[in-house]
């Protein structure tokens, strides 16, 4: 006969401990003490089996009851109902702990060893700022697409997709360490292609040659401090600015008078060779009576293990009048363009620009000796035309003018 509450009340302890029967397995076990417990009484492979699911009060009998059927519902699968939620604990208690922060603790530490301190630096803090508010505290098992999507669509509301496009793809990666150490089974950042609209190719602000003498003589004019040597820099050589702002002194091989970058500063993580031209040389001999005993050559005075800031020679440039006309990556357009006028190789500008290689086998292992003898010559050349430029008086050059009278 089924229990009810009033009869599990009327219960009486006894001198032994004895139990009695609601249906379908489900019975209560009064002890000695008065303490009652239910259990389910069930049978795994043949065998007769017992699991507790509570104790009364606590648990009432509607709530047993529904216990006792997810059990057996359980049972109806094959698996044993204990040792399943004993298992489901376990992966309440992993999960708990395998929060997306977590997780992504354990991403940066395992997969970006080899990556450049700055690179990881950006992507954590860009989580901490942006996603962890979020989804930080969610066990990543939780996370859904539209969790996800909610992320990147309040980057991308504020009006910066390329750092929406960055957010998502550093998730993508998160989601895919966790997904190959079984810590989730889904990567719902794979489903999230066109949810960005796209934008088209910015190109960095790059002066008309014809205004170039201008800007060459503007820059001689200036008082000679880190960022009248970093623009001079910029131009000679045509590296990327943040590439230029991290020189150091120990990079600089006088001997061979090149300048040797470690991969790990570049930005198709290759290392990176520039010959340096009698005039570049000439700046950096300046430049070493000024900062020769720290490990920067554009340190930075607030600290003695730092560099400048990306913002020293836009500050500069603009103050000067060239806000939106010109940058320090505009160079490289504007020694790009001079190159190829003068009938340099493409190889060997595109090797001095450190662009990409599609034939990766040459990339790998010739990337020092790629085209070294013509670099070092068109970079002396290069020096040459922008001396030339700067001593022009009516402002006004051409390349063609350049080249007729050599």
């Amino acid at each position: 006969m089924a229990l009810t509450e009033l009869a599990i009340k009327h219960l009486k302890p006894r001198e032994k401990l004895y139990r009695v029967t609601d249906s379908h397995g489900l019975c209560l076990e009064v002890s000695p003490t008065g303490s009652k417990l239910w259990r389910y009484r069930f049978y795994h492979l043949g065998k007769p089996q017992m699991t507790a699911l509570g104790k009364y009060p606590i648990v009432g009998l509607a709530q047993a009851r529904k216990l006792r059927d997810d059990a057996r519902a359980i049972l109806e699968t094959g698996k044993h109902p204990t040792n399943h939620k004993r298992a489901e604990k376990l992966r309440r208690a992993i999960e708990g702990q395998n929060t997306f922060r977590h997780v992504s603790l354990l991403w940066m530490e395992s997969m970006q060893k080899g990556l450049n301190e700055k690179y990881k630096t950006q992507n954590m803090e860009k989580l901490e700022r942006l996603v962890f508010p979020s989804i930080g505290a969610l066990p990543i098992t939780e996370i859904t697409i539209p969790d996800v999507v909610r992320v990147i669509d309040r980057i991308a509301s504020k009006g910066t997709i390329d750092t929406a496009k960055r957010v998502k793809q550093v998730i993508g990666q998160i989601f895919r360490y966790a997904t190959t150490r079984g810590l989730c089974t889904h990567n719902p950042a794979s489903d999230l292609r066109g949810i960005l609209p796209s934008r088209e190719k910015e190109h960095h602000a790059s002066l008309p040659l014809d205004e170039l003498p201008t800007l060459l003589q503007a820059i001689e004019a200036r008082e000679p401090d880190f960022s009248k040597y970093a623009m001079q820099l910029l131009a000679l050589t045509f590296v990327r600015t943040g590439e230029l702002i991290g020189a150091k002194w120990n990079e600089i091989d006088w001997e061979r008078e090149e300048w040797h970058i470690p991969k790990e500063r570049m930005k198709m993580k290759r290392p990176h060779v520039v010959p340096l031209s009698r005039q570049s040389l000439d700046i950096l001999r300046e430049l070493r009576t000024l900062t020769g005993d720290r490990e920067h050559i554009f340190h930075s005075p607030a600290s003695k293990s730092k560099h400048i800031s990306n913002g020293t020679v836009l500050m500069a440039l603009r103050r000067m009048g060239y806000a939106g006309k010109m940058t320090g990556h505009g160079w490289r357009s504007i020694a790009s363009s001079i190159l190829y006028e003068k009938n340099y190789k493409p190889e060997a500008i595109e090797a001095q620009l450190a662009h990409s290689d599609q034939n990766e086998t040459r990339s790998a292992y010739n990337y020092k000796a790629t085209y070294m003898l013509e670099r070092k010559k068109m970079m002396q050349d290069y020096a040459d035309i922008l001396d030339k430029m700067r001593k022009e008086q009516n402002n006004i050059t051409s390349i063609g003018r350049l080249k007729k009278s050599e």
